[in-house]
């Protein structure tokens, strides 16, 4: 990578850093950028950023989509990385009809039964990880909400959890479940006695680093292969969306679901809530409540 490439990388870092964005958007920001500083060079002749043309810049776009397969969304998260260095670094005007968004599918999620949760949950020999799941399903939390507790954020005699990184930036409270906090219990009792406020609720293998989002993922898929529910295409996320469906066909209202689950939109709970009609679930067809049919 040229000398000027490099120095645009640095620019853009310190930019994200200043807007105060995650590390990991940073990371995956300064990836794509990477990416396509480096296609760029190869193919343009270390021709500058700022003098390609929009022309060139869709090409990029293509190989992503044609040449490399990626998905749409991806290749969205690609475009939103270049109109950020083009308006933060190059202080240029990005023109979306150039080089617009790409239109992709929104197939609904495979969610659990509520039977089926309880029955992944109930078949963890394993405490930690029966306590991790527990707790990812009976709180609604993110995985990388999860992951940041602390022991303290356990508020027993309230019954809620305080989740301090959330998506949207704002501290909130989830739910304590009594079933979660009993599993959570034995769990410290038998592998955490000494604890302290301060300690991460879930270690991982150095104790003073929280567990990873890859570490939890591999422990409910090595549980659902040994359930021989491989094949249902379930992950992390299917136990936060059963957590607002199984509310929902509880007859829980959409606002407490939206405070539940941390959403900043209510449009964001509303698609969740669209699974109890997608999974045949919830709904009695209008043809039912018609008189039967005569034979």
């Amino acid at each position: 990578m040229n000398e000027k490439n490099e120095i645009y990388i640095a620019k853009h870092i310190e930019l994200l850093s200043f807007r105060e964005l995650s590390k990991n958007t940073i990371k995956n920001y300064t990836s794509c950028l990477e990416q396509y500083l480096s296609w760029a060079s190869v193919n343009f002749n270390n021709k500058d950023i700022s003098d390609l043309t929009w022309e060139e810049n869709r090409s990029y776009f293509r190989f992503l989509k044609d040449i490399k397969g990626l998905n749409p969304r991806t290749v969205n998260v690609h475009i939103a990385q270049l109109r950020s260095f083009y308006q933060y670094v190059l202080y240029k005007d990005w023109d979306r009809f150039q080089v617009p968004s790409l239109r992709f599918d929104e197939p609904l999620p495979n969610v659990p039964t509520l039977e089926e949760v309880r029955t992944i949950i109930d078949s963890y020999k394993n405490l930690k990880h029966k306590a991790e799941i527990a707790l990812l399903y009976s709180s609604g939390m993110r995985v990388s909400e999860l992951c940041s507790l602390r022991c303290g954020d356990i508020q027993k005699s309230n019954g809620r959890i305080r989740v301090g990184q959330c998506k949207n930036r704002s501290a909130r409270y989830a739910v304590l479940s009594s079933n979660a906090l009993e599993i959570l219990i034995a769990y410290i009792r038998k592998h955490y006695p000494k604890a302290t406020k301060e300690d991460w609720l879930f270690p991982g293998q150095k104790r003073h680093n929280p567990i990873s989002a890859v570490s939890i993922y591999n422990v409910l898929k090595s549980q659902l292969s040994a359930l021989g529910w491989q094949d249902k295409d379930y992950n992390l996320h299917s136990l936060r969306s059963a957590f607002g469906l199984h509310l929902y066909e509880a007859g829980v209202d959409i606002m407490t679901i939206k405070e539940a689950m941390g959403h900043k939109s209510l449009a964001s709970t509303a698609r969740y809530l669209s699974l109890g009609i997608g999974n045949g679930r919830s709904v009695t067809s209008p043809y039912d409540f018609a008189k039967p049919i005569s034979e």
